[in-house]
């Protein structure tokens, strides 16, 4: 419903207020102030139009001081979250929100695994995640296949330096290229894979020790899979049905689309139980600005109980996991007490935006909301506070106390320093950008915007 009110409000917008005889760019300056006296959840920041009266558009949405930059920041803050764009830069902006990017690429990712003795030496890179949709996927290669050969060159015993290329990205490989793999035992020479234009997916299942874990790098409206980053955990959450403990990674992890998150939550939260509630602000055709309550429960996303329900949750978390990430991980914190949280204390963003084109075919983008737990208190400005901290300088410290608290290990500090170490697999992260959360990264998907 909201969807229709946004659109009709924004034809209203176009073809009303003629008795203002505003014409050209300035008309541009005016239908955005409506828009953000519409939207805007600080609407006492706004002033009467005719102080904004031939200002840059920009400059207006500027001077509301829209700005953030995570819970405890000190110092001069770049993160801007309402702004707009000219029209030439929209749709590469809109493309940028809803979907995750693609490549010329096999389509799936690996790691080295060191060699015991040495550990300058790869022994064998493995085969950690195939996506659905791509030319890995299509001739055959599966999960965990251990790769022993690209067009005759061997793949085994490479020193780190020669073994990063072929782990770093595709480059590396010709674009036609016939492995050869050990799986179960055997030895198995693959179709010749093609390089293809490959959509990144969000979300990957691992494990440790037989323990899954769930990393989810963000939430998008469209992936690697047509029906967005939900569709990609629902199937995992299916495929690790019957575990009694599972991981949840949200490192680095700096949001996206509001729904996917919150339905992603309603997984794993009892069916009748509230996840999370908002404080909107947007345009009703027959109210005018509204301020409403938004309240979102487990049922609102689900048919019948979640397939996470049943299993005990261990979340893991960094300064660097962000808004809807936070969104989750406080739905399902709230709802399910026992829920371990691990890391260090989030972002603390909890606030979202809408988006929409504007009279000229601009972007605005605008800060429309607040979110609450049930109980009325906010993570924006506080975060979500880890149940165990760990040394953010430590990469392992955090997965090393997850295992320990899957397996009932909850004595695991003193154990630190003679835990099994993890370090035997060498990895680089693929197109995965490891930098804190800034406004341009962190984009939000509204609740509703126009031309859905």
């Amino acid at each position: 419903m909201r969807i229709v009110l946004l659109f009709c409000g924004l034809l209203i917008f176009a073809c009303g207020d003629v008795a203002m005889e505003i014409t050209g760019n300035e008309q541009e300056l005016y239908q955005n102030h409506k828009l953000l006296k519409s939207y805007f959840y600080r609407p006492e920041r706004i002033k009467p139009y005719s102080e904004y009266s031939g200002m840059e558009v920009d400059s207006m949405y500027a001077s509301l001081k829209d700005y953030f930059c995570g819970a405890n920041f000190t110092g001069n803050c770049p993160a801007r979250y309402t702004y707009y764009l000219p029209p030439e830069k929209t749709e590469d902006k809109i493309h940028e929100i809803e979907n995750t990017k693609k490549y010329l690429s096999f389509g799936f990712n690996r790691k080295g695994i060191l060699n015991d003795e040495d550990e300058n030496l790869v022994d064998t890179i493995i085969v950690s995640a195939v996506y659905p949709i791509s030319p890995a996927a299509s001739t055959g290669l599966r999960k965990k296949d251990r790769l022993l050969s690209a067009n005759g060159i061997p793949l085994t015993g490479l020193t780190i330096e020669e073994a990063t290329p072929y782990l770093k990205d595709d480059d590396a490989f010709e674009d036609r290229t016939d492995f050869v793999v050990l799986r179960d035992g055997e030895i198995k020479t693959l179709p010749a894979m093609r390089k293809g234009e490959v959509q990144k997916p969000t979300v990957y299942l691992d494990s440790i020790e037989g323990i899954p874990i769930i990393k989810v790098e963000e939430f998008k409206l469209n992936t690697n899979n047509q029906n967005g980053t939900y569709a990609e955990f629902k199937k995992i959450l299916q495929e690790i049905k019957g575990t009694k403990t599972a991981i949840i990674d949200l490192r680095k992890n700096p949001g996206g689309n509001i729904w996917h998150c919150t339905a992603m939550a309603a997984e794993l939260v009892p069916f009748n139980n509230e996840l999370v509630y908002d404080v909107e602000h947007y345009r009703d055709s027959k109210k005018g600005n509204v301020i409403g309550t938004l309240h979102s429960y487990a049922r609102d996303f689900l048919r019948q109980e979640g397939d996470g329900v049943n299993i005990k949750w261990i979340i893991l978390m960094n300064r660097a996991s962000a808004s809807c990430s936070e969104r989750f991980a406080a739905a399902v914190k709230y709802n399910r007490p026992e829920t371990v949280v691990i890391g260090q204390t989030s972002y603390g963003k909890g606030v979202g935006q809408i988006y929409t084109k504007t009279y000229m075919g601009g972007l605005a983008y605008i800060t429309c909301l607040q979110t609450f737990y049930p109980n009325g208190k906010t993570f924006h400005n506080v975060g979500i506070i880890p149940d165990i901290p760990t040394d953010p300088e430590d990469e392992n410290a955090s997965l090393d106390a997850a295992i320990e608290v899957a397996k009932g290990n909850t004595n695991f500090a003193a154990k630190r320093s003679s835990m099994p170490a993890r370090s035997k697999v060498y990895q680089i992260e693929s197109f995965v950008n490891n930098t804190e959360p800034t406004a341009n990264k962190r984009i939000e998907m509204p609740l509703f915007h126009q031309g859905e």
